[in-house]
């Protein structure tokens, strides 16, 4: 993966056609949906129960976490702790995709988080943003994410979008440059608070040269967590669901527990929530 590797660290990303096969997708697909029901489920349970998210998951240690889209509270937006609740995930698939990013890196990884999109038809945009800002409360300062998608990711329901070339196009722009595994790289100057909390200004949006970037089911795309990327509002009639699993250098530490056991015991937090088309990331309006 040696020229793969140039691509990747010239751009911040790069795509794996058909990175699964086809029973690792069918894996893939009974854990989703499995995962699914069980986020509908644990919505209408706490609905019932007359907590709060925030109260339910502060007394959970291990339960699966979801987070409901902003103008429905019954329908899952996104749902997290994958690899904490799917053993056939957490056996099968993410070896591999830890395999991917460790000879693309050269270095040994270890995960970090992970999560899906359900991307449902008329789910919402998920704003241009960086990821690393989202993880600054934790040591690793680089991190690689897996992004599988269950189903065609098409320019109606919200493929992923990635900058053509991000450090040319800020180059003379202000930021915060950051020391990483393969060389220095931008911070750029994001929204604090209120509703566009993380988004990247957007002076600087303009800056940038987007592509859209389509993709098949069992297409793997790896990217790092300082490459912008964002994703439109799903307006098809199909469901545009893909799992994200972030990785960082097992030289920086194992904190996948400490990351979930954090997000549980501050789930009202915006920080947990950015870029994301749900009402949790925008508590500081």
């Amino acid at each position: 993966m040696s020229d793969l590797s140039a691509v990747f660290k010239r751009q911040g990303y790069i795509v794996l056609p058909q990175g699964l096969t086809d029973t690792e997708m069918e894996t893939l697909e009974n854990s989703s949906q499995t995962l699914y029901q069980r986020a509908e489920q644990l919505l209408a349970d706490i609905a019932a129960s007359g907590k709060t998210l925030s109260e339910f998951y502060q007394q959970q240690s291990d339960a699966l976490i979801v987070v409901p889209e902003i103008d429905n509270a019954s329908k899952v937006c996104r749902y997290e702790y994958i690899s904490g609740s799917c053993a056939p995930v957490r056996e099968q698939i993410i070896p591999k995709l830890q395999q991917y990013i460790e000879t693309l890196a050269g270095t040994p990884f270890t995960l970090f988080k992970d999560k899906c999109n359900a991307k449902n038809p008329g789910g919402g945009a998920f704003e241009p943003h960086q990821d690393v800002i989202a993880y600054n409360q934790f040591n690793p300062q680089y991190h690689i994410t897996a992004a599988i998608f269950l189903d065609d990711a098409t320019l109606e329901n919200g493929c992923l979008n990635f900058p053509e070339n991000y450090l040319a196009d800020v180059a003379e722009l202000e930021n915060t440059p950051m020391e990483t595994p393969v060389g220095t790289l931008p911070i750029l100057a994001s929204y604090d608070g209120g509703r566009n909390n993380g988004n990247i200004q957007q002076s600087i949006c303009e800056q940038i040269r987007w592509q859209s970037i389509p993709a098949r089911a069992g297409d793997v795309v790896l990217f790092d967590s300082y490459v912008p990327h964002y994703s439109e509002k799903n307006d098809s009639q199909k469901t545009r669901r893909a799992m994200f699993f972030t990785f960082n250098a097992l030289s920086d530490g194992d904190h996948y527990q400490a990351y979930y056991r954090m997000k549980r015991e501050q789930f009202d937090n915006p920080a947990f929530h950015v870029a994301t088309p749900t009402a949790h990331s925008r508590l500081n309006d």
